[in-house]
């Protein structure tokens, strides 16, 4: 045996290197594989057992052979695996590739079999397109044989009845009559009306008696169907009277089923029953009817019973319109008409009749709550469809309904007519609430010299004869008598005429002109409801022109001219002011009145500007008219106040201020005359403060307490003043201004301090006038102002003042 070498002998002997330990590809792919651990695995066993023990406690030296041994063997494990890889890599790429060959062969091979069947399917579809368009030729073709096969098949069927008519025999169409199908019942029909028609164009040929044998058989045919549908109608079977319905429509159009239809209704009967009795109105109704202060009682019981049945029958017999007749539009369309063109109208006729013989408001208050309740009548059947329930009313049956509301009351609202009958009733009205006004202006004694009152004499009696000859009048209602105020008296004969008078019956009224603005708002909104939009401007312009008329011609325009005559008429005496108080009320309803007409007419103009125009221009010349006339009073009494207080400061005797040493008394406060133009004052203030109220109280007073003041200057200058008497004209005028005080008006108090101040020159000593002079409001005064007073002083020469007078001068 052969030694061996050195280099086999070196590789079989024990390294004294640890070798690494193996590993393999499954090692590298596990999921919790980490490279830095790897890494410490190999240099942990790089290090020799003898070295890792602690035998030498030396300090070791580093040896990096054991390291690069391992990794070098790592390495080459490394490598053998890498090659390993990529062999197996290699394979798998050209598995791969064999795979991507036969798949593109396969799908060669799929498209050219896809293109082939794709080829086939059109070729089959264009085949199976030209068969269908023949067969659809052939249909057709087959169809008009049919047509044509069933016309003449029709048209002999025709000849032979025609032929057998003529010789007087029925029984092919008996027979076919007698069957209990609707089918042949209804060619029967069909049949029947062609014989007329072939008798009427063609009555040459036709034996004698054919004509009449046809239309007895159509009669008869039609009085058996009609009777098959009444049968039917009572038993409510509703197949049946679908059928007769079918076939009368087509034997007639079937005008004598609808109407046989409609004349078995029980609403007819009873609706009939309700016209044929009278209107009852309850005494307590027509007097809330004819009463402009009472609420617009509801509708007639009668009427609203026959709207309330109205609206339950449509509802109910439209649904079985809509089920028994082949056009149910049709058939609901002609009832609607005879609901309202006979059963509705002729009661609203009678129940307007008699509202009307009452008053004209219970006609038009009447009028307005029928028109309502029919509308919501109309409104509550649009909704609910009728026949087209659930959904909403057809527009045709809308349009017809929508038209017969409107000629219901056609005849009252157009051409004018209501608003006639409006203006009728409010002329009335106002009349009547007036009438004790102008009777008792009528029968004032100085009517005969009252101007105003003689020209509009002849119009108010028109006026109130109208209203005493009107129905209202006649029937002695209680609603005239309560607006005019007279209280009937039981078991006597009471007339208007016979109305009692007094004073307060001549004076204006606040409420009055609130009952008439009342009553005109209602008639406003009555309008709005029941004239059409176009005729609003011209609506309220007639009632602007009725209000002006009554509450400023007939009422206003009264008052204040016996106010102004009145006031003329004082010329002895003092003056009796009473007439004043007429004012203050004739203030508050021109405020009233031009209120109601800015806010609730005027603004109804805007579609019209020539009305408008028309109506502003009015208003604002009537305003102006009565302002002119408030003013003119005021300032009658303004001249007729100062002229009385002037007459009173000439009555002061020259000896009041003036008195001897004898005469003076302590106790006496004021003159005669300052008292007796206090209380002229006094009751000046009262009866102002009680007829006017504020721009024209304070006018009023300010122009007095002017014109006063001028007068107590003037008066200041006539009277000779000694000493005591400076003392009394003091009192006097202390008076004076604590009157004008009390008016509380700044102006005329502010304007009174000079007399006060002048009076005070009066009882200063003689050398303190000048200081006077210099002070207070005498400081604005130009001394030769002050001369006509000084020089009345009785001490005027002897004591100096007058050279005082003349060092200032």
């Amino acid at each position: 045996m052969t030694e061996p070498t050195l280099v086999e002998s070196s590789r079989t002997s024990r390294s004294i290197y640890p070798k690494p330990s193996a590993f393999s590809l499954s090692h590298f792919s596990t999921a919790d594989f980490i490279v830095k651990d790897f890494i410490e695995g190999l240099t942990s066993s790089a290090i020799p057992a003898n070295r890792r023990s602690g035998a030498n406690f030396g300090t070791p030296t580093f040896d990096p052979k054991p390291y690069i041994r391992t990794f070098e063997g790592a390495l080459e494990q490394l490598k053998d695996l890498d090659e390993d890889l990529s062999a197996k890599e290699s394979e798998l790429k050209e598995g791969v590739r064999r795979a991507e060959i036969d798949h593109a062969r396969t799908i060669d091979r799929l498209s050219l079999k896809f293109n082939t069947t794709l080829s086939e399917f059109q070729r089959l579809d264009s085949s199976i397109t030209d068969g269908g368009g023949m067969a659809s030729r052939i249909g057709g073709q087959l169809e008009q044989l049919e047509k044509q096969h069933q016309r003449a098949a029709d048209a002999k069927f025709l000849i032979q009845c025609y032929i057998e008519f003529s010789r007087g025999d029925t029984s092919r169409l008996e027979r076919l009559r007698r069957t209990p199908w609707v089918e042949d019942s209804i060619k029967c029909a069909v049949v029947s009306r062609q014989l007329g028609l072939v008798v009427k164009r063609n009555e040459g040929p036709a034996r004698p008696g054919t004509k009449e044998l046809i239309e007895a058989f159509s009669e008869s045919l039609e009085q058996d169907l009609l009777k098959q549908f009444d049968d039917a109608y009572r038993e409510f079977n509703v197949p049946a009277m679908k059928g007769c319905a079918k076939v009368l429509h087509d034997f007639n159009g079937g005008a004598s089923v609808i109407s046989n239809f409609l004349n078995q209704m029980d609403f007819f009967i009873a609706a009939g029953k309700i016209n044929a009795g009278e209107v009852v109105i309850e005494d307590d109704l027509k007097e809330q009817l004819s009463d402009p202060d009472a609420n617009p009682p509801g509708l007639d019981p009668s009427l609203l019973t026959l709207v309330h049945e109205i609206r339950d029958v449509l509802k109910m017999e439209s649904e079985t319109i809509k089920e028994v007749f082949p056009y149910p539009e049709a058939v609901l369309g002609i009832f609607l008409q005879r609901v309202f063109q006979q059963s509705l109208q002729q009661r609203l006729e009678m129940v307007l009749e008699h509202a009307s013989n009452i008053s004209a408001l219970a006609f038009l208050r009447t009028l307005q709550v029928s028109r309502a309740h029919v509308m919501a009548l109309s409104d509550d059947l649009k909704a609910h469809g009728l026949t087209e329930h659930p959904g909403p009313l057809s527009s045709g049956t809308t349009m017809l309904l929508d038209q017969n509301v409107e000629e219901l009351f056609a005849p009252y609202l157009q051409d004018r007519g209501y608003m006639e009958k409006e203006k009728e009733s409010l002329e009335q009205l106002y009349t009547g609430l007036l009438l004790k006004f102008h009777m008792f202006h009528e029968q004032r004694k100085e009517q005969k010299t009252l101007g105003v009152l003689d020209r509009l004499r002849k119009s108010r009696e028109r006026a109130i004869e109208k209203v005493l000859e009107s129905e209202l009048a006649k029937s002695q209602s209680d609603a005239l008598s309560k607006i005019i105020g007279f209280e009937r008296k039981a078991g006597k004969d009471n007339h208007l005429s016979d109305v009692p008078l007094s004073d307060a019956d001549g004076k204006l009224n606040v409420e009055f002109p609130k009952r008439m603005l009342k009553w005109l708002a209602e008639a406003v909104g009555r309008s709005l409801e029941l004239s059409s939009q176009a005729d609003t401007p011209r609506d309220v312009s007639v009632m602007l022109n009725i209000l002006v008329e009554n509450m400023r011609t007939m009422y206003l325009d009264v008052a204040l001219d016996v106010a102004i005559e009145t006031a003329e008429a004082q010329t002895k005496g003092e003056p009796d002011l009473s007439y004043l108080q007429e004012l203050k009320p004739a203030t508050i309803i021109m405020h009233l009145m031009f209120a109601f007409i800015n806010t609730a007419l005027t603004p109804l103009s805007q579609t019209s500007l020539t009305i408008k125009r028309e109506m502003v221009k009015l208003t604002n010349t009537t305003l102006s008219a009565l302002e002119q006339k408030v003013n003119g009073v005021i300032q009658r009494t303004i001249d007729i106040v100062l002229a009385h207080i002037t007459l009173l400061l000439s009555q002061q005797r020259k000896a009041d201020f003036k008195p001897r040493d004898d005469e003076v008394r302590l106790t006496t406060l004021q003159t005669p005359t300052c008292i007796s133009t206090t209380t002229f004052l006094a009751k000046l203030t009262q009866t102002a403060t009680a007829s006017l109220d504020g721009a024209n109280l304070a006018h009023f007073l300010t122009e007095i307490s002017h014109g006063f003041r001028t007068a107590l200057l003037e008066h200041l200058k006539r009277h000779a003043v000694n000493q005591a008497g400076g003392i009394m004209l003091t009192k006097d005028l202390a008076k004076y201004q604590e009157v004008v005080n009390s008016w509380k008006i700044p102006a005329p108090r502010d304007a009174f301090e000079i007399v006060s101040e002048i009076g005070t020159l009066f009882v200063v000593r003689p050398t303190a006038v000048r200081d006077r002079m210099r002070d207070g409001v005498l400081a604005k005064v130009k001394p030769q102002l002050l001369k006509p007073y000084l020089s009345r002083r009785e001490d005027y020469a002897s004591a100096g003042i007058e050279k005082t007078l003349a060092s200032e001068l």
